[in-house]
């Protein structure tokens, strides 16, 4: 008896070990989940802005391409080349250098000082590339105390030869502002870096850092393998082990990483394997038969507990989001993009003559249609952060942040399609119904809400189902909406 209790306990705690390592990994993965979401929603903000600016930059390239510019008055050429873009608090200038490094334009004066920029790192790649990228320069302090970071395009002749550079600055107090607002745990460490290693921005931030090349560093080497990744290893600098997560940031020559101490993440785990291992000291010391019946007990509440928490997020028949869950998002996701002013897209989805479909097969063909038609839609709409659920019936509805009207379309004709080609692989009369979409597209501002979207898609599908079914209306009421609050926040801002 002893030897068989021994067995069982050696057993258990086996099973306790493993437990433990399965709540250390858990953790380690929900890490690196939230570690990839800040840097991706960093990244896209850096991105957003870049490709703002580049257009301005852009503006300037093109203006100065036409012959009669240069005979313009100076204060009419300054409004013809620089936009308001440079005017934002995070923006420096935008200035125009000629083929010798001369300052010729500058966004802020239409008489500019004399001085010459040959000397500089955008101005020297852009003599020597003629490709016309964009490029963005390394960090530099002013006598002012300040620090910038340059975004620059060549200027070429009809005949291709270097005519200058156009250049535009931006303080890096942005992306200081940009890591700052992450909470970080002790021993955490935020990085910016251009893709040749050179440090744009850290946080917690660190003077000296800025402009520090650590392109020969075993960390920053695995990191310039892969757009994206994520690996454990130690600092050579502190001698701190952590979490490295890193990001690309879009096609800009900047690479993000968020580095968690190990310490940190596990810290609760540490406590969990205590706390597990004394319980499983002392339930070792138990009734073979009472250790037994406990294990069970705890096995078949823990199905039951999440047998229920799926139950109350996800459709039992198509596995997409239930209508609750979609709601609970849908209202923090609007929250979020009222408070940013970004796009938000709904799409409403039915199954065409479902009834009829339904009447005519037997409610096992309908829900196999159905199960059919939600692979579909679930994906159509594979990007980061859309949601698909099934709304009611034979209805789904797909949610899209930062998505206009032309790119909700694609996502719908994505999934219209989807459907056809389900049914062009089908045999047989119970072919895969088609689907209506219904599609309504805004900017979120204030005093809107959910409702009001999700009502003007549904109109929109209601559209779709008079005009043939199988096709994809727009909802053009929210237009005359977004640009009546967009007017409105023009007069307010005057």
């Amino acid at each position: 008896m002893i030897g068989i209790g021994a067995l069982i306990t050696v057993i258990f705690l086996a099973i306790g070990a493993a437990v433990i390592r399965d709540i250390g990994r858990r953790d380690h993965e929900q890490a690196a989940s939230a570690a990839e979401n800040v840097i991706a929603a960093i990244s896209a903000e850096i991105m957003r802005n870049f490709e703002l600016y580049d257009l301005s930059l852009q503006g300037v390239v093109e203006g100065l391409r036409v012959p009669e510019i240069a005979s313009v008055p100076a204060p009419l050429r300054q409004q013809i080349l620089f936009d308001r873009a440079a005017t934002a608090k995070y923006l420096g200038s935008i200035f125009v250098l000629d083929n010798k490094g001369d300052l010729v334009l500058d966004s802020r004066t239409p008489t500019p000082e004399k001085s010459n920029h040959a000397d500089r790192e955008y101005f020297n790649v852009a003599q020597d590339s003629a490709n016309g990228m964009m490029h963005l320069s390394a960090p530099w302090s002013t006598t002012e105390g300040d620090h910038l970071i340059a975004i620059s395009r060549r200027l070429s002749a009809d005949d291709g030869s270097f005519r200058g550079v156009v250049v535009g600055t931006m303080r890096l107090s942005y992306f200081y502002g940009l890591l700052a607002n992450v909470k970080l745990q002790a021993g955490d460490r935020l990085v910016l870096t251009r893709t040749d290693g050179t440090i744009v921005m850290s946080s917690p931030f660190i003077y000296d850092d800025i402009g520090r090349s650590f392109k020969s560093s075993p960390i920053f080497l695995r990191m310039s393998q892969e757009f994206s990744g994520a690996f454990d290893q130690r600092s050579t600098v502190d001698g701190v082990e952590r979490l490295f997560v890193y990001q690309h940031v879009g096609t800009a020559p900047l690479l993000i990483s968020y580095g968690q101490s190990l310490k940190s993440i596990y810290a609760g785990w540490w406590d969990q394997a205590l706390q597990l291992g004394g319980i499983v000291a002392l339930v070792s010391a138990l009734n073979i038969a009472l250790i037994a019946f406990l294990a069970r007990a705890l096995k078949r509440g823990a199905n039951a507990e999440h047998r229920l928490a799926v139950a109350a997020t996800t459709d039992g028949l198509t596995g997409l989001c239930n209508r609750r869950r979609f709601d609970e998002i849908f209202e923090n996701t609007w929250r979020i993009a009222q408070r940013s002013h970004r796009d938000v897209s709904v799409l409403m989805i039915d199954a065409d003559f479902f009834k009829s479909y339904n009447d005519k097969f037997g409610h096992q063909a309908g829900d196999t249609a159905l199960v059919t038609i939600s692979n579909c839609v679930r994906e159509g709409a594979q990007r980061a952060g859309d949601v698909a659920a099934r709304y009611g019936g034979e209805e789904f509805i797909v949610l899209l942040t930062d998505a206009d009207q032309e790119q909700a379309l694609e996502v719908g004709e994505k999934i219209r399609n989807l459907v056809l080609e389900q049914r062009a692989a089908h045999e047989g009369d119970d072919v895969t119904p088609t689907v209506s979409i219904g599609i309504a597209s805004i900017i979120a501002y204030d005093g809107m809400t959910t409702g009001e979207l999700v009502k003007a898609a549904d109109l929109a599908l209601y559209l779709a189902k008079n005009n043939g079914r199988n096709r994809i209306e727009l909802s053009s009421g929210l237009r005359l909406v977004e640009k009546a609050a967009a007017d409105s926040s023009v007069r307010t801002a005057a």
